[in-house]
């Protein structure tokens, strides 16, 4: 191979390589800001990082009573969020509120990250370009 072809091989290599650390930086970063964002009681911005059919999901979840807690019966996201937060312990908000998380996994347009010291994993979506939780939480 000429010098001009390893060298754009190797550049393209390294990009690559780049944006699949950014793809997990990105989509930790959403869970990261949507937990703490519950911890914090910022219902909007949780909500933000929901897609449609995350959001009705986390609806129905809650409206069950999840993780001990009595149902949530909510007309929106945020309410249900805000809801949520009033309902939780200040205890569990405070291990919530570092919005910390490990053990992302990445696969193409799909990833999944858990979340420390909330023993759930939540389920992500490239939406243009955009990391949006699709589901996993509270379940």
């Amino acid at each position: 191979m000429r010098p001009l072809t390893l060298a754009l091989l190797a550049v393209a290599a390294l990009v690559a390589a780049g944006c699949g650390q950014n793809d997990k930086k990105d989509a930790e970063h959403t869970v990261s800001t949507a937990v703490s964002g519950l911890a914090k009681g910022d219902a909007k911005t949780v909500c933000e990082q929901l897609t449609p059919g995350g959001a009705r999901k986390v609806m129905a979840v809650l409206a069950t009573g999840p993780l001990g807690l009595k149902p949530i019966h909510a007309a929106t996201c945020v309410e249900a969020i805000g809801a949520l937060h009033d309902a939780l312990p200040q205890v569990i908000r405070n291990v919530l509120v570092d919005g910390e998380v490990d053990n992302t996994k990445v696969t193409g347009d799909r990833a999944s990250v858990h979340v420390v010291g909330a023993g759930m994993t939540a389920q992500l979506q490239k939406v243009d370009g955009d990391w949006k939780i699709t589901g996993g939480l509270f379940q």
